[in-house]
Formats: C-alpha cells, sequence, structure tokens
C-alpha cells in the first residue's frame, strides 16, 4: 500500500494571485516633497511676526549690580501712545514722540550728561513698557556713543 502525497509545491515559483512588481533600482521622485517643504516654508514666513516689540514685558530682577544714579545719565521710559514708550529725561523733560526728533533729543541729552561728568547711561523701565522700545533706546544710545561701555536698565528689585 502505497501512497502517493500530491506534492503542492509543483514547479512554479510565483505566490498564488500575487505578481511582482519590478524593483526600482533605488531612485525615486522626491519633487513633491521638496514642493511641499517650500511650502511650508513660505507659510510661516509669511505668518511669523519678527516684530521684536511684541517679545514681552520687562521681568523683575534676580540678580545683578548696583549702579548709582547720581553718576549716570537717566532716561525714564513709560508706556506711551500705540505701544511707544515715552521718554523722559531724569529732570522730568518729556522728548518728543516723533521718532527722528527723539532720536536727536536723547544724542543731545545724553551728550550733555556725559560732558557733565555722568560715567554711564541708565534707564528706567516701567513694568509695562515693551521689551522692544527699551531696545530700541539702547540702540539709539549704542549707535550715538560707540564708546560707552555699558548701557544700564533699571528694573523693579524682587522683593
Amino acid at each position: 500500500m502505497s501512497e502517493h502525497v500530491a506534492d503542492d509545491d509543483d514547479d512554479d515559483d510565483e505566490p498564488m494571485g500575487l505578481t511582482r512588481r519590478p524593483f526600482d533600482d533605488g531612485e525615486s521622485d522626491i519633487t513633491p516633497m521638496i514642493d511641499m517643504t517650500f511650502l511650508l516654508l513660505i507659510y510661516f514666513v509669511v505668518t511669523s511676526t519678527m516684530d521684536p516689540t511684541k517679545i514681552g514685558l520687562i521681568p523683575k530682577a534676580t540678580a545683578g549690580e548696583n549702579v548709582a544714579a547720581e553718576e549716570s545719565a537717566v532716561l525714564f521710559l513709560s508706556v506711551g501712545k500705540a505701544d511707544k514708550a515715552t521718554v523722559t529725561s531724569f529732570e522730568g523733560q518729556e522728548f518728543s514722540s516723533e521718532e527722528e526728533t527723539q532720536i536727536r533729543e536723547i544724542v543731545e541729552y545724553v551728550t550733555e550728561e556725559l560732558d557733565q561728568g555722568k560715567k554711564q547711561v541708565m534707564l528706567f523701565g516701567d513694568e509695562d513698557v515693551r521689551v522692544g522700545e527699551i531696545t530700541r533706546v539702547q540702540r539709539i544710545i549704542g549707535d550715538a556713543f560707540e564708546d560707552l561701555d555699558k548701557t544700564y536698565i533699571a528694573v523693579q528689585s524682587a522683593k
């Protein structure tokens, strides 16, 4: 009694119902991916705001060094109209709100103070003054007085 077992593997090597796709040589078309990358890049560049005046409020101090106001040319910055800072001298003289005139007045005031023996510039900023406004006034002073080593920003000490 000899049984003949039928061999399920006939001589064909193809799987049942599946056909092989031709193997690609490793190159693929990445053009759609590059298009999407550029579209995303353009979207984020257009929708992001790079305005440094919208950074935030000046924080309370946690550490720092003491600087005498008597030895400094002092400028006070308070919140003005349209998120622009109102700049006032130590004596209470308010500088112009027009930008070009304000720059000229700040430079004149600091020049007078330094000529009178002041050693540095100190900016007093209200808590609600935007950081960008402080930076703007610092830049005005830095551009006009390149030999000035430091500009100090006075903040409320932490309690």
